[in-house]
């Protein structure tokens, strides 16, 4: 027994510098491979844990759509309002030939007439841009609101008038004249204001957008 000690005593001591070094090699080894394995649990634990971030829903391809910006826009009527307050009659609109006493023929009266005392104000019946203000001989004074999308009214046989300008902005309710005798062509019909309405270029009725059921 004492000699097998011995034996192994003294392979031990001849190469001690062997097992030394197979020992570090060992240790080096064990410590890598414990580091790996660590690293793999934490990549692991990582993939398991994590969240995707949900895509918007315009890049998921579901066809949501966003209430705040898809909205459809209100799109307001417009509504005329007189444009003389308390006219004492009103000419009817028409297409077709009547009587003309200034003129002393049958012609179209393709506009409807409001009739006052001169001097009564003259409203603009809707917010627009004033297009032009004219006077001629026969047609006397006249201003053209411009309201967009191809919409334009016409007041004639205003008095002359200050204070309304070429690109002037107006509101509606907005006094732009004053009822007068000044359309020559109209004059024996007494003091009034001769109103058009165009769209698109085309005269039309203004009872589209003026309601003067009750007058």
């Amino acid at each position: 027994m004492k000699k097998s000690n011995a034996k192994i005593l003294n392979f031990i001591r001849r190469n001690a510098l062997y097992l030394i070094l197979a020992l570090c090699i060992l240790a080096v080894g064990l410590s890598v491979t414990v580091m790996l394995i660590k690293q793999s649990n934490e990549l692991s634990l990582n993939a398991d844990t994590s969240i995707e971030e949900p895509l918007p829903d315009d890049e998921q391809g579901t066809g949501a759509t966003n209430p705040d910006t898809d909205v459809e826009p209100v799109i307001k009527p417009v509504t005329f309002i007189m444009p003389v307050n308390n006219p004492t009659s009103i000419g009817a609109y028409s297409e077709t030939m009547v009587w003309c006493s200034t003129m002393g023929r049958f012609e179209s009266h393709m506009a409807i007439d409001f009739f006052a005392q001169e001097g009564e104000s003259v409203l603009a019946v809707y917010d627009g841009v004033v297009e032009s203000v004219e006077s001629t001989l026969l047609e006397g004074v006249t201003v053209v609101l411009d309201h967009g999308n191809g919409l334009k009214t016409i007041y004639n046989s205003l008095a002359d008038i200050d204070g309304v300008s070429v690109g002037q902005t107006v509101k509606q309710g907005q006094i732009i004249g004053e009822v007068s005798v000044s359309n020559r062509q109209e004059y024996k019909d007494g003091a009034h204001l001769h109103f058009e309405v165009k769209e698109n270029g085309q005269t039309i009725d203004p009872v589209k957008y003026l309601s003067i059921d009750e007058k």
